[in-house]
């Protein structure tokens, strides 16, 4: 009656300690799954482009923001 008890005792303690493993490996998997996610979205979206023309206070001087396609942009 007492080994009866301790089997049960035992089994559900497995139980729980696999079921914990599995839902550790379900996020970890979940977690690298976001990451890459986020990676390729990364790469497909732009990056906004800074365009100074002259220097600021000087007559002529602008700044454009966005899809600048001239050869003097900035990073």
């Amino acid at each position: 009656m007492i080994f009866s008890f301790f089997k049960k005792l035992l089994k559900y303690y497995l139980d729980k300690l696999i079921h914990w493993l599995r839902m550790k490996k379900f996020n970890i998997q979940l977690d690298n799954d976001i990451k890459k996610y986020h990676k390729q979205l990364d790469k497909k979206v732009k990056k906004p482009q800074i365009k100074e023309v002259g220097k600021f206070g000087e007559e002529g001087w602008s700044i454009s923001i966005g899809d600048v396609e001239d050869g003097n942009t900035k990073d």
